[in-house]
């Protein structure tokens, strides 16, 4: 199991809330970051990272990521 933080970005809150999980590989992780965006309506967005490189920008975070013109998803096969 890899460790990964997810930072959740709530319409309620001024910072992110941090949540860390363990998967199996990159995949499992983004699953449950996005399970975790479709968790609730204040939900704004995810972030996913791994070892301090951001694996996955999901929700308004990846539309942030586009506007910058940054990368805003890896793909995970």
């Amino acid at each position: 199991m890899t460790a990964f933080e997810v930072f959740v970005h709530d319409d309620r809150y001024s910072v992110p809330t941090l949540h860390l999980i363990s998967a199996a590989d990159d995949r499992d992780a983004r699953e449950t970051a996005d399970a975790l965006l479709r968790a609730s309506p204040h939900h704004l967005g995810v972030e996913l990272w791994r070892d301090g490189d951001q694996i996955a920008a999901l929700g308004a975070c990846a539309a942030r990521q586009r506007s910058l013109g940054g990368p805003y998803l890896r793909v995970v096969k």
